[in-house]
């Protein structure tokens, strides 16, 4: 069974928009956090929903963290929240332009999602982006630009498509509450990513997971504008058609009759054998067709334009084979963009042709007799149209055609071979009122291109690949730019390995005079220590001789005691635990009256038995020595109760 369910966003959306209909208050609807996870593992899934920058550095790294935690799960949900996450990090990869790694992700991806087949999924439009990323990935890794853009476009487009379908769900449950605005409005909105506008933001707070797609659209979005400012680098002809083409962008469903098409680029001058057009025509009979009923023409006629028939084609006019061979191209008889007609040429009288209204297409020249020639801008020299021989040409460019004498010239108009049938499709829907198309008009030019394209389509755009030096001149500059920024990398690296080779000795040198340094110093620090500890010994030999009493061993051990209860204090401070710093306190005001006491007994000894008074101190005290020790106790518990009653006023 496929699986459908918290893939990317779309089918989980349709399972969320129910919330929109929710009382006001209601709780938006969230992914679940699984409960298979551990707790760091649901936290990683906590953080990452609620990451606003869904292919950001921060929700990049978080999801590699969660893949560690789902890696060998095999509960039912598990392969579906693996294949989310291993999504995402195919479209960070990608957004970071390791396209190896993005093909890699992406196809694990769609093996955790168990579809039947890439080409199955590509029928099915909830999922069709996905595999059209997945191959976006594959031909960047390559430095094919061109069917990269192809299909990063056609995945923009189902995106959009997907979006609008969902929108318009949501646009009927609001209906339901009586409050929809226009469904247009919010349509509208769609090129913001609902960071902007009226209502789609207040919409995705409802609606959650389709900042999902909203995100995956702009980082299409922003990978087509690299490659288009790319390419346009190489071939300076697009930034021009840009600045003339990208100027209707219309609004709602209806569009302008201008339309530049990003990342799609056209030679100056195409060889025949590369158009399969070209090559259509002339196996239905259409050179032949035109130099037998072109040739005797007066004056020019339109015969195809905007998809439909013109009046050179009518009955009588006499051009009946040649509007038949016309027409079973599909690429010229459904190209809702311009026309398709015969021009004169005359002697003496350059005639300018028509700029395209969209480098989506291309035009076909075809002289009916010798003598015409066709200059082209940015073409050194004029290009020869002999009588019969077909020419491709970007018509985007200035073009202008002369004669020696009057010249019968068949100016065909086709849809580029590498702008696909969806967009074909797509265009014609969104242009039939600027085109003046009937709805018959475009179900009838649709099918013709979706017939094509079924059948013909990519063989039609690997013909017109085949041998270009256009592409094979952009291919050339990717690889080579990709070439330079690792030489420079890898010139950065060995400058930085010859750098610190050369600063060995140096290192060496100052690791050497560093440790005599250190040698001094410690020598310092010795000298001192010793000199500390003479001093020391000084001074007890002097405390010794003035007040010899001090060196009983009664008081030298109160002094010891003493010493260690200060000692125990500042432990206790440091780690703050002042219940046990308030009790040492207490004893250490103990330990003091017991030094004092300690002290005075030993000084009266010595007095009465000089030396030999320590003895008689370590093997015990006198009758006196009791009893004023008796006499200090009670002096001592008098204190103690004194404390003892501060301490309480103090707690009150």
């Amino acid at each position: 069974m496929v699986r459908l369910g918290a893939v990317a966003g779309t089918a989980v959306l349709f399972a969320a928009i129910a919330t929109v209909g929710a009382q006001p208050g209601q709780q938006p609807q969230k992914i679940a956090v699984p409960n298979w996870l551990d707790d760091e593992g649901k936290d990683i899934f906590k953080d990452l929903e609620d990451d606003e920058n869904i292919y950001g550095d921060n929700s990049c790294e978080l999801r590699e963290k969660l893949l560690k935690k789902m890696a060998g799960k095999g509960e039912k949900d598990a392969s579906d929240h693996r294949a989310r996450v291993l999504l995402g990090l195919g479209l960070c990869t990608f957004r970071k332009g390791d396209y190896t790694m993005s093909k890699k992700r992406l196809e694990s991806a769609i093996s955790e999602m168990n579809f039947p087949s890439e080409d199955w999924m590509l029928q099915n439009q909830q999922v069709a982006h996905l595999a059209l990323i997945k191959q976006a990935a594959v031909f960047m890794s390559r430095h094919e630009i061109t069917q990269a853009s192809t299909a990063l476009r056609r995945c923009r487009e189902i995106l959009d498509r997907n979006l609008k379908k969902i929108l318009k769900q949501v646009h009927k449950q609001m209906g339901a509450q009586g409050q929809s605005p226009p469904l247009e409005n919010i349509v509208e909105e769609l090129a913001g990513y609902g960071k902007t506008g009226q209502f789609l933001p207040m919409i995705m707070k409802q609606v959650p997971v389709l900042s999902q797609d909203l995100s995956f659209s702009e980082l299409v979005d922003q990978a087509l504008d690299n490659l288009d400012r790319r390419i346009a680098g190489i071939d300076p002809s697009l930034k021009a058609k840009k600045l003339r083409l990208d100027t209707s962008k219309g609004k709602g469903t209806s569009k302008g009759s201008l339309m530049y098409v990003r990342s799609l680029p056209t030679e100056a001058v195409v060889s025949a054998e590369r158009s399969a057009a070209v090559q259509e025509f002339i196996s239905n009979g259409g050179i032949d067709a035109l130099k037998e009923e072109v040739a005797a023409l007066e004056k020019g006629m339109t015969l195809i334009k905007r998809t439909k028939e013109g009046s050179g084609c009518k009955e009588g006019k006499g051009l009946e084979k040649t509007c038949k061979a016309l027409n079973a191209v599909a690429d010229i008889a459904a190209n809702g963009f311009g026309e398709t007609r015969v021009v004169m040429v005359k002697a003496g009288k350059p005639q300018v042709l028509d700029v395209c209204e969209t480098n989506a297409n291309i035009a076909i020249l075809i002289a009916a007799k010798d003598g015409a020639t066709a200059k082209i801008k940015g073409v050194a020299e004029p290009v020869t149209l002999g009588a019969g021989e077909p020419v491709v040409i970007d018509f985007c460019r200035e073009v202008t055609l002369e004669a020696s004498s009057g010249v019968p010239v068949l100016f065909a108009q086709a849809w580029h071979p590498e702008f696909a049938a969806l967009e074909r499709s797509t265009e014609l829907r969104a242009r039939s009122k600027n085109f003046e198309l009937s709805e018959d008009d475009v179900k009838a030019a649709t099918k013709v291109v979706n017939d094509y394209a079924k059948k013909n389509w990519e063989k039609a755009a690997a013909l017109w690949r085949k041998d270009s030096e256009g592409h094979a001149s952009i291919k050339a500059s990717f690889e080579n730019e990709i070439s330079e920024k690792k030489k420079v990398a890898d010139d950065a690296a060995e400058a930085k390995r010859l750098e610190e080779d050369a600063g060995d000795e140096e290192k060496q040198k100052k690791l050497e005079e560093l440790e005599m340094k250190r040698a001094e110093k410690r020598k310092k620090a010795e000298a001192a220590e010793q000199l500390r500890l003479k001093r020391k010994q000084q001074l007890e030999e002097e405390r010794a001789q003035r007040d010899p009493w001090l060196n009983f061993p009664s008081v030298l051990a109160a002094e010891t005691h003493l010493a260690e209860l200060k000692e125990a204090r500042r432990d206790a401070n440091a780690k703050l635990e002042f219940d046990l710093s308030t009790q040492l306190t207490k004893d250490i005001s103990a330990a003091d009256r017991a030094l004092k006491r300690a002290t005075k007994t030993a000084r009266k000894l010595h007095k009465k038995g000089g030396t030999a008074a320590d003895d008689a101190a370590a093997k015990g005290k006198t009758a006196d020595s009791e009893a004023e020790d008796k006499e200090e106790t009670v002096e001592e518990k008098k204190v103690e109760k004194k404390e003892k009653v501060e301490e309480k006023k103090v707690e009150k």
